[in-house]
Parts: C-alpha cells; sequence; structure tokens
C-alpha cells in the first residue's frame, strides 16, 4: 500500500498540473462556490480566482466571508463578492439565488461545495433532516433556480461535490427520507451523498441540449474538520485518528477545480469523477428509477421544478 501510494501520487500531481496547465483564462467567467469559506471549497474558489474567475460565494458567517474577500483580493487583484445565508433552510437558499440573480451577472460555473456530517439527528426549520436539507436540497434548488441564468450565459457547468460514502448506503430510504424511525449518522450522509449523485445524473439528462454540463465527483478523505462539529468522544477520536491519513485541503480540491475548469471535460456530462478521472458507480446509484423518484420528491419538498 505505501509503495502504490508512493507511486501514484507524482502521477495525480502531474495530471492536475496537465489539466491546470490546459485551461482556458476564466477572465470573465463568473463562479458560485458554496461553502467557499473553509475546507475544499476555500482551495477551489482560491484555484479559480487566481485563473481569473469572477468568484462569487455563499457563506453563513460574515466574518469569514470578510475575510475570505480580502485573500482573494490580495491573490489576484479582482473583487469577490459574497452572499450571506444559511443553506439549510429553504427560505434562505432561494434569498441566495435571488441576491445572485440580482447581481446581474453572468454564471459560467457552479460549484455546490457546502456540506455538513451530524452524529444525531437535528431537524431544521423546515421540518427536514438537517444533513439531507444542506447537501441534498440545497443544492437542487439553488441549481435550479440558476438554470435559466446559466442557459442565458450561454452554457455552463454545474459541478457537485458528492463522496464515495454513497456506498453507505443500498439505496435511497423513500419510506423514511428525513430518517425520523431510524438515524445512524454515517449513513444518513451516505444517502445524502447518494443523493448528489442521483441528481447529478438526472439534471444532466434534463440540460444535456443546453449546453450546461453536469458532473460530481469523490473528494478523497480531506482533513476539512467535517464532522468535528459532533458531540461525542468515539465519533471524535475516531475522526482525529484518520486526520494524518487524509489528504490535505488543496489536493482534495483538485478534482473540484479539474471539473470546473478544464477543457479536457467541458463536453463531458452527467459522470462521476474520482481524481480527475470518470469512475465507475455501482448499485442504486446508476438506478435511473431512484433518480427519477428522488427528482419528484425533492420538487414536492422544495415547491422547485425546471419550467
Amino acid at each position: 500500500m505505501y509503495l502504490s501510494y508512493k507511486l501514484i501520487t507524482p502521477i495525480l500531481y502531474l495530471q492536475w498540473i496537465k489539466a491546470i496547465k490546459m485551461n482556458e483564462n476564466l477572465k470573465n467567467k463568473v463562479c458560485l462556490v458554496t461553502g467557499a469559506t473553509n475546507g475544499i471549497g476555500l482551495e477551489a474558489a482560491k484555484a479559480l480566482n487566481k485563473m481569473g474567475a469572477e468568484i462569487v460565494f455563499i457563506a453563513r458567517n460574515n466574518e469569514k466571508a470578510k475575510s475570505l474577500k480580502e485573500d482573494l483580493l490580495s491573490d489576484s487583484g479582482n473583487q469577490a463578492t459574497s452572499i450571506i445565508a444559511d443553506l439549510s433552510l429553504q427560505s434562505e437558499v432561494k434569498r441566495a439565488a435571488d441576491e445572485f440573480l440580482s447581481l446581474n451577472k453572468p454564471l459560467h460555473i457552479l460549484l455546490n461545495n457546502a456540506g455538513i456530517m451530524n452524529r444525531e439527528r437535528k431537524e431544521t426549520a423546515d421540518g427536514f433532516e438537517e444533513v439531507f436539507s444542506v447537501n441534498h436540497l440545497a443544492y437542487f434548488s439553488l441549481t435550479l433556480m440558476l438554470l435559466e441564468k446559466m442557459k442565458s450565459t450561454g452554457g455552463g457547468r454545474v459541478v457537485n461535490v458528492a463522496s464515495m460514502a454513497y456506498r453507505f448506503v443500498n439505496e435511497m430510504n423513500f419510506e423514511d427520507l428525513q430518517s425520523k424511525e431510524n438515524y445512524k449518522g454515517l449513513k444518513v450522509y451516505g444517502q445524502s451523498k447518494l443523493a448528489n449523485i442521483l441528481f447529478t445524473r438526472s439534471l444532466a439528462s434534463r440540460v444535456r441540449d443546453d449546453n450546461i454540463t453536469v458532473n460530481c465527483l469523490h473528494p478523497g478523505y480531506v482533513d476539512t474538520g467535517i464532522g468535528l462539529n459532533n458531540k461525542g468522544f468515539f465519533v471524535r477520536m475516531l475522526m482525529n485518528l484518520g486526520r494524518p491519513f487524509a489528504k490535505k485541503t488543496d489536493k482534495g480540491a483538485e478534482t473540484s477545480i479539474y471539473l470546473c475548469a478544464s477543457k479536457e471535460v467541458e463536453k463531458v456530462t452527467g459522470e462521476y469523477f474520482v481524481d480527475c478521472k470518470i469512475e465507475e458507480l455501482i448499485g442504486s446509484a446508476k438506478s435511473e428509477e431512484q433518480a427519477n423518484k428522488l427528482w419528484s420528491v425533492s420538487s414536492e419538498l422544495t415547491g422547485i421544478d425546471l419550467n
């Protein structure tokens, strides 16, 4: 395992450098990023900013947002725009989308990156289980509300940060989608990541003729701090024990950056990527029936659908 890791790391690094070199100049391209104030979202925002993209990002914390704007300006001389919103609430997601639209900017790239993992069940003011709400419903609502803008811009890219954790579940539990009957943190997280993949595939098929690509990715096990907000000695111990073996956030962001910017994937859509390469999905992640049902349920829960 050690030898394999030492051999593959330079290969992946060179592949990423190649992808970056092949990128078209992102000057005059507008990129909207969620979860941009920490972890891989932060690294992606910084990298895309240095490539010339105009960054608009959604954050919960005003101080962190201010700090990121200052960093991005220092790095590139480009002024970023922040939108403050709590993506666990549908009203806030919709307000954030409206606020972006009010800026009268084009939208070339949407990076849905914000995500959480909870050990114990929490319910939002909307009555939704929080992980499902943030990790899936926010992706769904924000993306659909901004699709017309992407179409009028002349196409674009939607990139959804999913995870190999989709393998933690066999299929979407439509009988208990809000995890009221049985809550297990890793399975709930895994279900939200399966939802990301099903949404990606479903949306890609619906906008295939609109010059918009939709792809998702597994960033790897990354030292982002996700899950460390949870109470409980055992869970926190497991997270901390795994940190020495985790990717650093800059490495974890590589596939996100690749999908947002590389010319190599400008015509690729509906795929799941790991280490900047397409990886075949397994199980219900390939189910068209599950994808269609999730779309229908998500539309009912959010009150949003494609026109």
